[in-house]
């Protein structure tokens, strides 16, 4: 039987170095507010909220339609790709992230998609930064919902579509390195598997009980067979 892997980005497969630089211009060409990422924690967060928690913490009111998301997304993707670019922010993989998806990829009891609190098109121009898109399938994403807790479900239905196959949800298995991650996991009856690579150590991890805990991702052989064996 197939497996669903969703793996969280940010923290969990890459690392990305001054990207508040152009997430914080994002928000002010698009709001015309200056906002600054780094006064708040985005961890676990999709980047609606972050959004919101940043003009929060500015004691900043400010009731935001749906369409101006969209441009605040498409805004976001255009200031990643060019800081990308220009070599100021840089996004790469985390160790071992490239070997893993590499060989799930190769192993037909696998299914590999995203799970991400990103908006689709910034999470597509940090895994291609980080060489790890081609390994990986349309998942979720905060164009879907700015709630993180529906986004496995929604990833769950898109694989299901796309492949014209069910899956159970205990069959689908969250990868990521917050709480949050394995809050979203058990609002969808799926399970998780936590990773000690994001602001979260792995023996804090340890205490939510998730259904599996790794201090990152470099030991590829131990990962797939404990990833079989869940």
């Amino acid at each position: 039987m197939v497996r669903l892997l969703l793996f969280d980005i940010d923290g969990t497969l890459t690392r990305t170095q001054n990207g508040y630089l152009p997430f914080n211009q994002a928000i002010f060409n698009t709001f015309g507010i200056p906002g600054d990422i780094r006064t708040v924690v985005p961890d676990g967060n999709t980047d609606p909220q972050i959004v919101h928690d940043i003009f929060g913490a500015a004691n900043v009111r400010i009731e935001v339609p749906a369409a101006q998301w969209e441009a605040f997304a498409m805004t976001l993707e255009k200031c990643y790709a060019e800081a990308v670019l220009a070599g100021t922010t840089t996004v790469r993989p985390l160790p071992g992230a490239a070997e893993l998806l590499q060989a799930l990829s190769q192993c037909t009891e696998f299914g590999l998609g995203v799970v991400t609190g990103n908006f689709e098109q910034t999470a597509e121009v940090k895994l291609k930064a980080a060489a790890l898109h081609a390994y990986l399938g349309r998942g979720a994403y905060a164009n879907d919902s700015p709630h993180r807790p529906d986004l496995p479900g929604i990833a769950r239905r898109r694989w299901e579509e796309n492949l014209k196959r069910s899956i159970a949800p205990e069959r689908c298995v969250i990868v990521g390195d917050t709480p949050k991650d394995l809050e979203a996991a058990r609002e969808n009856l799926m399970k998780c598997v936590l990773v000690g690579t994001g602001r979260y150590p792995v023996e804090e991890l340890l205490l939510f009980k998730p259904d599996a805990c790794l201090s990152d991702l470099s030991d590829t052989a131990e990962i797939v067979r404990k990833l079989k064996d869940l």
